[in-house]
């Protein structure tokens, strides 16, 4: 009877010799994962604000844009910047004749 306990304690020791390293590897691994979540995170807050910057970039180029696409600022850099004239509108002489 006595080998059969002292089996059973030896069985008992190489199970919770072979749960350490379960364990320590499970804590590791619970331990790493935290850290990308929390680092991948930080990541996205950074990518988020840099959307925001960028939005806000392009909507002062839109306007940019539509304010000099309107008529009266293209007629003024025409006029400033290649120097071209309005011209004078044509006054044409129609003449209809009646049989």
């Amino acid at each position: 009877m006595r080998s059969t306990e002292t089996m059973r304690e030896i069985l008992k020791t190489i199970v919770y010799i072979g749960l350490v390293p379960v364990v320590a590897g499970l804590l590791f691994l619970y331990v790493w994962l935290g850290e990308e979540v929390r680092a991948s995170a930080i990541e996205l807050e950074s990518l988020k604000a840099r959307e925001i910057k960028l939005r806000g970039e392009y909507n002062l180029v839109q306007n940019e844009r539509n304010r000099l696409h309107r008529p009266d600022n293209l007629s003024k850099l025409a006029r400033e910047k290649l120097g071209l004239i309005q011209p004078d509108p044509e006054t044409l002489k129609i003449r209809v004749t009646l049989p």
